[in-house]
């Protein structure tokens, strides 16, 4: 068995930032798609999928990931999850292509899992 947690505001913290960086890469992007059109030349059907990829692997992902932090632990998953959102977050900086830009926001999506597993921890460590 585990001591309890003793530093709630810092876990609080943590976890909070870890929800606010994915809320912002699933709101930033969208004034910023004609400035992607451009920077690419591609077409209006084109740059929609550098929001619409990330809605879609999101919402695969989080029930996913969610279950699968339930059974080999909340703490862990989260970890990995926020590598693979940094990883995301790398691909789509890098990009040199809409494609890889697209790459790379599909592999953000993954991110989503950071909501169900900051509040199992949450309901977890924290007192009641």
């Amino acid at each position: 068995m585990t001591a309890p947690r003793q530093h709630y505001g810092l876990t609080l913290l943590v976890l909070a930032v870890a929800g606010l960086s994915f809320a912002l890469l699933q709101t930033m992007v969208a004034p910023a798609l004609p400035a992607i059109q451009a920077e690419y030349e591609a077409s209006t059907p084109a740059v929609t999928w550098v929001l619409t990829v990330y809605l879609l692997t999101a919402s695969i992902f989080t029930p996913i990931l969610g279950r699968l932090g339930d059974m080999f632990g909340k703490e862990r998953l989260l970890v990995i999850v926020l590598l693979v959102l940094g990883a995301g977050t790398l691909i789509s900086a890098l990009s040199s292509s809409l494609e890889m830009l697209i790459l790379g926001r599909a592999v953000q999506g993954a991110g989503g899992a950071i909501f169900p597993l900051a509040f199992g921890i949450i309901r977890d460590e924290f007192p009641r």
